[in-house]
């Protein structure tokens, strides 16, 4: 099943909701199994008011964080943006040692990639899921 992927901006949500309606929106695959690849520590999922990667459904519940990063009608993670589109050094470490580091592509329209935990090599934290999606810069899985 498809749906829907979207992004909850701190800065540009007024004008981006003018400008595109909607906000920007990428297709998410849900079939991916969030399975742990055995012999990891997948860590788990950070719990503080906008700590990187906790649980929000709002960007409210992730200043100072700018971006509440989630699948439609379902909970996401806080966010940041990254350095640069290759350069994840302004995101914080991945609980554990499932998940690594990455900047994902949103279709942000200033042209900022987020911070993520991709998951194609690794179990997600405790709490998260991964899931299988698909953004402007091609497939991915990322965990929520």
């Amino acid at each position: 099943m498809m749906r829907r992927f979207a992004v909850s901006p701190r800065r540009w949500l007024v004008p981006a909701l003018a400008l595109l309606g909607c906000g920007p929106a990428i297709e998410v695959d849900d079939d991916a199994g969030g399975e742990t690849t055995q012999g990891s520590n997948p860590g788990t999922r950070p719990e503080g008011r906008g700590a990187m990667y906790s649980a929000c459904s709002t960007v409210d519940m992730c200043a100072p964080l700018e971006f509440c990063v989630f699948p439609n009608r379902e909970g996401g993670y806080c966010s940041g943006a990254c350095a640069s589109p290759e350069d994840p050094s302004t995101c914080a470490a991945a609980p554990g040692n499932g998940a690594q580091v990455s900047c994902f592509d949103l279709g942000i329209p200033d042209g900022r990639w987020v911070c993520a935990l991709d998951c194609s090599d690794g179990g997600c934290p405790t709490g998260m899921r991964c899931e299988a999606v698909s953004s402007p810069s091609g497939a991915r899985d990322i965990c929520f």
